[in-house]
């Protein structure tokens, strides 16, 4: 049996479909062509089944000459080459995070149907979460069975499919705890103030109680790793691979996946190198097959150095010359497939020499991916030597690309890169190059910081050596944001790894958090900032006092975001003597500022409002007005708590006429703030009248978390006023909105809010669902509110 399943994809032709279409009406064979174009032959074979879709555009124009194209056909060809852009958030919000499935999925026809038979969910009501687990030797197709069977069960987990790489073959597996937490984020939840592999367990499951999601574990280590991953709700699947069989996993449905056996194999090949290749030469086809050790990842690996004759490959994968002996363990046979690629490429040109020195240190990678930027730090190189290097090594089937200018590599690729890179590099070596992937990501951080222009340099970032010196050369701050945007999850993970390290390391890992809110502010997401910060908040290293007291207010201000208002609290009071200590003005009325906020939203006027006076004083003696705006609005909002109106209304005003940043977002986040002061102090006129300008404002790319905000307190407003149809109408577009972005954390609000609006229209039965929605919601966050929701429902009896 034969699946092939393709990405979705704008529907227009391809570049497999458009060369052999162009090369067959010039009377040319794929040999001949690739004569003329100066190509191998296997890369246009590569072009022409479909492995390869996104070529380099050297390779296009090489192809379009040689080919002889009108102007019109050479432009159809350059368009259908490109890459589409990389995408993070599916539209609906649902996490759809397995990887794509691949093109030349062969034979397991029988695996396949019991895997995805173990997976459906159960008519017969049980109790138990379906755990399957694939186990097998590396490069056997494990993860390529599970992601595949994935995909073909996903319509029955609308709830979403989530997906863990493990790093079980590896080194240094992920830790419990660690995977939890992603799990965690990836479920909506905040980052817990905790590793305790109990507390984040109960968290978790309590977080997926009830959501119909399939979880893929890849690559686990043991059953110790994998038990305290498992739903403990029936709603949930589980498929686990592991090069051990995982026996004392309690209730799973195993299989052994062995090597693909020949015909299987000789049809995998097939798709690799085309089919008629294979049938011309059974004999050459068998030994290349069974040289891969019937391994479909040595195969593909093998069948992309093909430049025509099988034969040619089966000599070549029998002259073990020891190249690679070195490498040693469960990928043995990819070690010598890879080997011979990259002897074949030692004996080219200067780009393929080259090629072979980069692939060990981009192996040094990790995370899901890497960016051609990092590649190109790491690598000492330019932008478009690395490109042209990577692009090689895609050509050879090492490296995949699944976005524009971002790449991979499979596991046991990897695994054989590290071994290279440490028979040939030093240790000092291997530090230099992480430092290098720490600085470019610290440097794309602070030049986007830097590209604010209203920021105040409060840390010597931009002092000699400036923090943002490795993107000095980007000056479009919208396309750096974008980029950070895509790489939150590498910037987290480099973050933990250099926490781990020598006081270098971590003094670069605070330089990385500190400069978060602001991405958090760019992006409106916050969860990551507060990651990263509980990562470096007690970290021991000397720091400069200035960095000390960042990490300090960055923790009281993520916690305030959160509505955890008391933690905030705790850490204002700890930061704020450091920051009178430092006396930099901006510091200190940031400060000020922050601890006033979180009065007011505990309701603590008459503390709140003598801190924003300091603040406001400190501003106007210095002349250091960063946060004059904003504190004018914390002002007004402690005056309306305690009743002066007139003095509220005073300082919004004055806030928006000195608003720092002409951002329509900044503009928007101020209403809405002024408009909740507004509705609070019983001024809902007034206040309708703020939120309906913040609305708007708030209705751009990137806001979407904001729009939530305005919206809900446009109902709550509405709610005061007794209009609950109004009030559930708003709150019911807030909602289509929020749960589209679980992250955000906006649901349980707008649920707990709607049920009021519905109680008041007589609908209490979907009130009460509403409300009993919420507290799930507030529960996955230990959010103190479920319980003022518990009494709602209480009282609803």
């Amino acid at each position: 049996m034969t699946a092939r399943a393709r990405e979705p994809g704008p529907q227009t032709a391809d570049v497999a479909g458009l060369l052999r279409r162009f090369r067959l009406g010039s009377g040319l064979t794929q040999e001949a062509l690739a004569e003329r174009a100066e190509l191998s032959v296997g890369a246009v074979r590569l072009l022409e089944t479909g492995r390869r879709r996104y070529p380099r555009s050297e390779t296009i124009k090489q192809l379009a000459a040689a080919l002889r194209l009108a102007e019109e056909d050479r432009e159809r060809l350059v368009v259908a080459a490109r890459r589409p852009a990389a995408g993070v958030v599916g539209q609906d919000g649902v996490p759809r995070q397995l990887p794509v499935d691949v093109v030349d999925f062969t034979g397991r026809g029988a695996e396949l149907e019991r895997v995805c038979g173990d997976l459906r969910p159960r008519g017969d009501g049980g109790a138990g979460v379906a755990v399957a687990v694939i186990s097998g030797m590396g490069g056997v197709g494990k993860t390529t069975l599970a992601v595949h069977a994935g995909h073909a069960v996903a319509a029955e987990f609308p709830d979403g499919q989530l997906y863990v790489n493990l790093r079980g073959g590896g080194t240094e597996p992920r830790s419990t705890a660690d995977a939890l937490q992603i799990l965690l984020q990836s479920l909506g939840v905040p980052p817990a103030g905790t590793a305790d592999v109990d507390a984040l367990a109960g968290r978790y499951r309590t977080a997926i109680a009830g959501r119909r999601m399939l979880l893929v574990l890849d690559d686990a280590a043991g059953v110790g790793q994998v038990l305290p991953l498992i739903p403990g709700s029936s709603s949930a699947a589980v498929v686990i691979t592991s090069r051990q069989r995982l026996t004392e996993l309690p209730g799973a449905r195993r299989i052994d996946l062995d090597v693909l056996g020949e015909r299987e194999a000789l049809q995998l090949l097939g798709e690799v190198v085309g089919a008629p290749l294979v049938d011309a030469d059974r004999e050459a086809a068998r030994q290349v097959v069974q040289r891969c050790g019937l391994l479909p990842l040595a195969i593909r690996i093998a069948g992309g150095q093909c430049s025509g004759s099988l034969q040619e490959l089966a000599l070549r994968l029998a002259d073990d010359d020891g190249r690679l002996d070195a490498l040693t363990g469960p990928g043995g046979v990819v070690n010598k497939t890879i080997g011979i690629s990259l002897a074949a490429l030692r004996a080219g040109k200067a780009l393929d020499v080259a090629a072979v020195e980069a692939f060990p240190m981009v192996a040094l990678f990790d995370g899901d991916w890497f960016p051609l930027r990092a590649a190109a730090k790491v690598l000492e190189r330019s932008l478009d030597e690395t490109e042209e290097l990577l692009e090689r090594l895609v050509d050879l089937h090492i490296v995949d690309t699944p976005a524009l200018h971002r790449y991979r590599l499979h596991d046991l690729v990897r695994d054989v890169g590290r071994d290279l890179a440490r028979t040939t590099r030093s240790d000092g070596e291997l530090v230099e190059a992480f430092r290098r992937e720490l600085d470019c990501y610290r440097g794309m951080l602070w030049r986007y910081i830097e590209l604010l222009d209203y920021v105040v340099d409060l840390y010597g970032a931009w002092t000699e050596p400036s923090w943002s010196a490795d993107a000095n050369d980007l000056s479009d701050r919208q396309r750096v944001l974008d980029w950070l945007d895509v790489e939150l999850p590498n910037i987290v993970r480099l973050v933990r790894t250099a926490a781990d390290g020598d006081a270098c390391d971590r003094v670069t890992a605070v330089q990385i958090a500190l400069g978060m809110t602001h991405l958090g502010r760019g992006v409106m997401r916050f969860a990551e900032v507060h990651e990263v910060t509980l990562t470096v908040i007690d970290l021991p290293v000397e720091l400069d006092p200035r960095l000390d007291h960042g990490r300090m207010a960055q923790m009281a201000f993520t916690w305030g975001w959160f509505g955890f208002y008391a933690e905030a609290l705790r850490w204002c009071n700890l930061e704020l003597p450091l920051a009178r200590a430092l006396a930099e003005p901006t510091q200190l009325s940031a400060s000020l500022l922050n601890l006033a906020n979180n009065l007011a939203s505990l309701n603590r006027p008459v503390e709140g409002l003598p801190v924003a006076e300091e603040a406001l004083s400190v501003i106007h003696e210095s002349g250091a007005r960063t946060y004059e705006s904003a504190v004018n609005i914390a002002m007004g909002t402690l005056a309306g708590q305690l009743g002066d109106f007139a003095r509220q209304r005073q300082t919004f005003e004055r806030a928006l006429q000195i608003l720092p940043n002409p951002r329509p977002t900044t503009a928007a986040l101020a209403r809405t703030l002024m408009g909740t002061s507004l509705r609070t102090s019983g001024q809902c006129e007034a206040a309708l009248a703020v939120l309906d300008q913040a609305l708007e404002l708030s209705q751009g790319p990137k806001a979407e978390a904001l729009e939530v905000m305005v919206l809900t307190e446009i109902g709550m407003t509405w709610l005061a006023l007794g209009d609950h149809a109004k009030a559930c109408e708003v709150l019911t577009d807030g909602l289509a909105i929020a749960v589209r972005y679980p992250k955000e954390h906006k649901e349980a609000e707008l649920r707990h809010q709607l049920g009021h609006a519905l109680k008041g229209l007589g609908m209490l039965a979907e009130a009460r669902a509403e409300w009993e929605e919420a507290v799930v919601l507030h529960d996955r966050m230990a959010d103190p509110r479920a319980d003022e929701v518990r009494e709602l429902l209480r009282r609803s009896l």
